[in-house]
């Protein structure tokens, strides 16, 4: 997979997967990295991943799915 060179991984990823909540992805993901940076914590990929499953285990109907879709764009990255 080639990654355009004004966009990072992350976003290369992201732009490519057109889901209706897409927008929802984008947010819970950002969130992630927000939280994990104000926390001191490492934004890597598996610390995001790790992120986005407590978060969808807290989160309820179709909160869930979007944390769920999250964790797979994500995953995607390092398979």
């Amino acid at each position: 997979m080639r990654c355009s060179a004004r966009l990072s991984p992350l976003e290369f990823l992201l732009s490519t997967d057109k889901p209706a909540d897409m927008d929802d992805v984008h947010a819970v993901v950002g969130h992630a990295v927000s939280s994990l940076l104000k926390s001191g914590k490492t934004a890597g990929i598996q610390e995001i991943i790790t992120f986005l499953q407590h978060q969808q285990a807290r989160s309820v109907n179709g909160q869930r799915e979007v944390y769920a879709r999250a964790v797979r764009i994500v995953t995607n990255m390092i398979n």
